[in-house]
């Protein structure tokens, strides 16, 4: 009976530091070893050509089976979403992020999800109800993301990182997007 009731308080305990982690942009996101979490308080940053370095190698399977690959998009502004399903400002920005890729995608950009920290049944309901047109890739345990590690990690949740058309790392937004400003870095990049 104390076994019992150890396990639902354990449960609930659980429970209300999953749902703290992303009650609010500015909540803290549990720490994953060397490659931490960290809350996205919307800080922003875009560098300047010469302080840019390469995008790591991204090549993976869409959520509908068909291969990607960073290689694909050479001459095009790439706009890369980090969500979770589970994630409020990740659920908040969905439809921000789709509008955005319809108004961009003419004019030489990409988007790509990737989704971390979930289940794949649970994100591919997540691309579902949002009706997100743009490719997305399951990653449960963050493994692409190292390689943004050497260049502006997105290391919060949500995170949103672009890459000129030069395939260089040249800016990112921790926490939730403010549209406007992803839109003016991807017209400053496409303008490039």
């Amino acid at each position: 009976m104390q076994a019992k009731f150890l396990v639902r308080n354990l449960k609930l305990v659980l429970s209300l530091l999953v749902l703290s982690a992303c009650a609010s942009p500015n909540a803290a996101i549990q720490n994953s070893g060397e490659a931490g979490f960290i809350s996205g308080d919307g800080t922003a940053t875009f560098l300047q050509i010469n302080e840019r370095k390469s995008a790591p190698k991204l090549a993976a399977t869409e959520f509908n089976g068909a291969k990607i690959s960073l290689e694909n998009f050479k001459n095009k502004v790439v706009v890369i979403n980090v969500w979770g399903s589970w994630c409020s400002p990740c659920r908040k920005e969905a439809t921000e992020l789709e509008e955005l890729y319809l108004k961009n995608k003419d004019s030489g950009v990409q988007f790509i999800g990737i989704n971390i920290r979930d289940s794949k049944v649970s994100a591919e309901k997540f691309v579902t109800n949002y009706e997100i047109t743009y490719p997305n890739i399951f990653d449960r345990d963050g493994i692409l993301l190292l390689g943004f590690k050497e260049t502006l990690p997105a290391n919060a949740i949500p995170s949103t990182v672009l890459i000129d058309k030069n395939g260089l790392v040249a800016a990112r937004q921790l926490g939730p997007i403010d549209r406007a400003l992803i839109q003016g870095f991807i017209s400053s990049l496409v303008d490039e």
